[in-house]
């Protein structure tokens, strides 16, 4: 206690000096905020050295982007003279983009035909069809070729161009890229819809609207939270020095971010709004201790340390606990959310830190408030709230098995929705459904049969190996059976460019599209192939032919759907070719990768649920200097999490990378009620009240406290309700839910297990450890 006085009297002795320390740290932490950058790509979310990313990075350099990258027509007839001209047109402008290497469209599309040098490999079509019979000729052609489906659907009702990028990496010259593509496609709608697509886009996209989330949401919650100061206040000072202490702590920490590299992603793109939502609850406790100071008579100097005094241990109690709980996601798989939970953690110290020196630095310099005087209203209004949180009490000490009842019959209840809780891994779903990134999606994958990517690599260990006739019946296979599911369409792989090949080679007779007998015919159909003019087998096989290549369209699935297709590819292939010596088979590809991080969402949340909530027990049970109370501070906390798990699954809330963070965070803040409610129970216990009367004064005192704490909190995390990002508006609601959950248990639960254990005596300790008086 000694050492903290000194402090403060150093402070509060000194406060320029206090103010120009930390207006050069702010000073030097905002020179970074220029060089912030965005990632959303989803291998940021992975380890590097993850087994399932070091396969899918080899793909890539053996065969080239895993991704698709496609603008879909949609119209009532693709195949009439005005919507084949303005696919035309459109694809003849995007290759003039730069960084756009080519575009696949149905017109340049290989076409392989029998000549009198055994074949002949031209485009599509010449010249655009707009003629009657020119367009019918062209339509019998593409529905003929293996482009049917993928280019252009049988029906009409969709064309396809796949762009092949040369600036595929990250950074502002991809999004100068696509903001290129969007503004082109643009030019070309009406009355035919065009969409996007591809991973370089739903980044671009993503990231976009990153940042118009943090240029709209944090002013907002400012806002906001300025408007709950002022109705807790009743002063300027009282919104001015807690939105100074947040916003500078706010600096730092993106400073900080910003200095070790990391960007901002999809999660921690929330982390200004959170910190500025609970930073200022360490402002408020101390600004109205001040004011009751300054209402008791006692000079500023004097009010100051008094507040300083008492507030201390309290503060650090609640930043250290909070701190813990999202600290807890360094246990996290996913990159991201450790970086975040790192990240806020320090930023929630940062902000104790400043209400520690800058708070008292600043009140010690400007003139003292008029301390607030309720007027009639207010104390009507204080009276109702009084009369609840008694009546709450009531419960407890009165009627403790019906509200025990009732508490463990909504445990039940929500335990069984906790078993409803579905997993959520790709982007595009974090999304609302009126997003350009969303309605692309469901176009593609209605239109043409999936939005994603996934691959199979055979790999046969020796050079030209590929060319064997036994090999390439093992593609098809693998073709046929991909082809099987409902879900995996258009299979291609460089058996079809060889059966092609041999058809052409026999006048076009369709019995012919086989695979030859021997590898020399093989052999000499690529070297014919490729004398032509043949393109496109680079996607396929290797340089040496060592390892080939099956693509599918996958569409978007759910992760009990998605798991179960993998899993059953995975063992066809076990079963096919593990006990093959030379041939080798292994599925990769984005789906592969959004399963694995699906699987480590529920690591995630059961790892940092735990450490969160052993930290939390820990750091209480030190300061309080009392298992017991540290134990019973978590009471409130598990039916809080089990509340929030049996809403998400009764709400069909998928588990992701954003909501499998909200049982930590919910207990690093909701800790807080706990905390205050029972170190003021155990103050009132300690001056001889009995349990009944210690629990009606710590309700009227500590409670209102919490209601008030809760009310800001809710209507912080509220304000993500107008992300861009679905996944991040449901964190917000789910979060407010929580709080409003955690803030009623510790009213009502806390009471009841007090009352429970009154006849069990209590540890004494000295009053003002843990208790702010």
């Amino acid at each position: 206690m000694n050492s903290v006085r000194r402090w403060f009297k150093l402070v509060l002795d000194h406060p320029w000096a206090v103010i120009v320390v930390v207006a050069l740290l702010t000073l030097a932490a905002a020179s970074f905020l220029p060089r912030m950058t965005f990632d959303a790509s989803i291998d940021a979310m992975i380890p590097d050295d993850d087994p399932v990313l070091v396969e899918l990075r080899e793909v890539v350099e053996d065969f080239g982007s895993q991704d698709l990258f496609l603008i879909a027509v949609q119209a009532d007839n693709v195949f009439s003279a005005s919507t084949l001209k303005k696919i035309h047109d459109l694809a003849a402008e995007l290759e003039e983009l730069p960084g756009v290497a080519e575009v696949q469209t149905p017109f340049n599309a290989q076409k392989v035909e029998s000549s009198f040098f055994g074949i002949e490999i031209a485009p599509m079509t010449g010249e655009l069809p707009q003629t009657m019979e020119a367009i019918e000729q062209f339509k019998a052609d593409i529905l003929s070729s293996p482009y049917a489906g993928r280019l252009v659907t049988g029906d009409g009702r969709g064309a396809a161009l796949f762009l092949e990028l040369d600036n595929h990496g990250s950074g502002e010259g991809r999004n100068e890229l696509m903001a290129k593509i969007e503004e082109t496609v643009k030019g070309y709608e009406d009355p035919e819809q065009i969409h996007v697509m591809g991973d370089a886009y739903v980044f671009y996209y993503t990231e976009r609207a990153m940042k118009q989330d943090l240029l709209k949401l944090v002013p907002f919650v400012v806002v906001i939270i300025a408007a709950v100061l002022y109705v807790s206040l009743r002063s300027v000072l009282g919104i001015v020095v807690p939105l100074v202490t947040v916003g500078i702590s706010v600096i730092w920490t993106v400073g900080i971010m910003i200095g070790m590299g990391i960007p901002v992603s999809i999660i921690s793109m929330v982390m200004p709004v959170i910190l500025v939502t609970i930073g200022i609850a360490s402002s408020i406790h101390i600004l109205n201790k001040y004011q009751e100071g300054l209402s008791s008579g006692l000079p500023k100097r004097r009010a100051l340390e008094e507040t300083f005094a008492a507030i201390t241990s309290p503060v650090l109690m609640a930043a250290l606990t909070t701190a813990a709980g999202f600290a807890a996601l360094i246990t996290a798989f996913v990159h991201p959310i450790r970086e975040f939970g790192v990240l806020t953690a320090i930023g929630v110290m940062l902000a104790m830190g400043l209400s520690l020196s800058l708070v008292p630095a600043l009140l010690v310099l400007v003139k003292e408030p008029q301390a607030a005087r309720k007027n009639g209203e207010e104390k009507e209004k204080d009276g109702l709230l009084t009369s609840m949180l008694l009546r709450f009490v009531h419960w407890a000490v009165n009627r403790p098995k019906r509200l025990a009842a009732a508490v463990a019959v909504a445990s039940l209840i929500f335990v069984f929705g906790a078993t409803l809780i579905t997993l959520e891994s790709n982007i595009v779903n974090y999304f609302g459904a009126s997003s350009p990134v969303k309605r692309a999606t469901k176009v593609i994958e209605d239109v043409f049969g999936g939005s994603m990517q996934i691959s199979v690599v055979l790999d046969i260990g020796e050079p030209d190996g590929i060319k064997d006739p036994a090999v390439l019946h093992e593609l098809v296979a693998v073709q046929h059976y991909l082809n099987s599911f409902d879900t995996i369409n258009h299979a291609a792989s460089l058996a079809d460019v060889i059966r092609q090949l041999n058809q052409a080679m026999w006048d076009g007779d369709p019995e012919f599209y086989v695979i030859p007998e021997s590898r020399e015919a093989v052999a000499q159909l690529l070297l014919l192939f490729e004398m032509q003019g043949g393109s496109g087998v680079d996607s396929l096989v290797t340089y040496d032919y060592s390892k080939a290549l099956v693509t599918a369209q996958m569409k978007t699935l759910d992760a009990e759907e998605m798991g179960h297709v993998i899993a059953e590819v995975e063992q066809f292939l076990k079963e096919r070719y593990n006990s093959n010596a030379h041939l080798k088979a292994h599925l990769t590809g984005t789906p592969k990768v959004m399963q694995r991080l699906m699987n480590r969402y529920v690591q995630t949340q059961i790892s940092s649920l735990a450490s969160s909530g052993i930290a939390v027990v820990l750091i209480v049970s030190l300061l309080m200097q009392s298992l017991s109370l540290g134990l019973l501070s978590m009471v409130p906390l598990a039916f809080t999490v089990v509340i929030n798990f049996g809403i998400m699954g009764f709400a069909r809330l998928p588990l992701d990378a954003v909501t499998s963070m909200i049982s930590s965070v919910a207990i690093g803040i909701g800790v807080d009620y706990a905390i205050h409610y029972i170190s003021r129970y155990r103050w009132e216990a300690v001056n001889g009240l009995d349990s009944a009367e210690a629990l009606k004064r710590t309700s009227a005192s500590a409670g209102r406290s919490i209601v008030f704490n809760a009310f800001a909190l809710v209507v912080g995390f509220l304000v993500l309700v107008f992300s861009h990002f679905r996944a991040i508006a449901v964190f917000g609601m789910l979060v407010s839910a929580s709080m409003i959950v955690s803030s009623m248990a510790a009213l009502l639960v806390i009471p009841l297990v007090l009352n429970y254990l009154a006849k069990r005596p209590l540890r004494k300790m000295p009053i003002g450890k843990g208790v702010e008086r």
